[in-house]
């Protein structure tokens, strides 16, 4: 299990290196595939490696705002290196883990949304979640 500290170090080292914090586009440069399938009502997403090629699979149901952070989501298990996702992201499990894969799959989308910006500058955390395009679900993952 990765601590905290070493995921925020990782999300800020992966925004560095691309140059955006933009989770399509670190998918993009980094050779990870993205395909939107219709997963149905209740998924948003899911992680998997085909033949050792890192695949995000996205519903095609999803807002923009949704697959931003699902896509970010997703990242962060291919970063911690989950390998195979077992878990889909899904409408119904958006709720504060406090350990384990999805936990650090949330905590690595929150510190990739945030990284470079200026916290202080937002009168409000709803302020910062919605410039950033953090879900209100994931406020617990936030450290202010």
């Amino acid at each position: 299990m990765r601590n905290s500290d070493w995921i925020k170090q990782k999300a800020q080292e992966i925004v560095y290196k691309a140059g955006t914090n933009n989770p399509m586009k670190i998918c993009e440069d980094n050779g990870i595939y993205v395909c939107h399938q219709d997963l149905g009502r209740a998924f948003l997403g899911h992680y998997t490696n085909l033949r050792r090629i890192p695949l995000i699979t996205l519903s095609s149901r999803n807002s923009e705002f949704e697959d931003n952070y699902t896509c970010g989501h997703e990242l962060g298990h291919h970063y911690c290196k989950h390998g195979n996702n077992t878990e889909w992201l899904s409408k119904h499990n958006l709720k504060f883990n406090t350990w384990g894969a999805e936990y650090e799959a949330n905590m690595f989308m929150v510190n990739l949304m945030l990284a470079g910006v200026n916290t202080s500058e937002f009168e409000t955390k709803e302020q910062l979640f919605k410039t950033c395009g953090i879900p209100l679900w994931a406020e617990k993952y936030v450290k202010l």
